[in-house]
């Protein structure tokens, strides 16, 4: 029985590498594609805007003025405060060229814009607005 009993095992195991080599062998349909040439949708292409303070503060003050009631009624908020802090971020080297005291108020507005978009807070939205207007009437001539 011990021969009978190898060959059984021998059968077994020619049988168990013949299935797990099948196994392993595995063909693709190149016709079925995951991978899309498409552009990506959800990928934020964002770039600074560029321009002097003069022209980019009352775009940011326009921004913020809205933004209560972007939050209240919830719609986009968010992306309001994204564009708040890409105008902050382009408008922040000539502010910090020429007074740079009044950094530390603006990137305060530019926080609490986010605070505001975020926790969906319309007074903090407000406090931001009245802040921003007398920074910009304190930088702009």
């Amino acid at each position: 029985m011990s021969r009978r009993r190898s060959k059984v095992v021998a059968v077994l195991l020619g049988t168990a590498l013949v299935l797990s080599a099948a196994a392993c062998d595995t063909t693709y349909d190149s016709s079925i594609s995951t991978t899309s040439t498409a552009p990506d949708v959800a990928a934020p292409a964002s770039t600074l805007p560029s321009g002097t303070a003069a022209e980019l503060l009352p775009l940011m003050l326009a921004e913020v003025q809205a933004l209560p009631n972007r939050v209240a009624t919830n719609d986009g908020s968010r992306a309001a405060a994204t564009r708040i802090e890409e105008l902050w971020a382009a408008v922040k080297p000539e502010i910090e060229a020429n007074q740079p005291a009044l950094v530390p108020d603006f990137e305060f507005v530019v926080r609490r814009s986010r605070a505001a978009a975020d926790r969906k807070r319309p007074a903090d939205a407000d406090r931001a607005f009245k802040n921003l207007e007398a920074l910009v009437e304190a930088y702009l001539p």
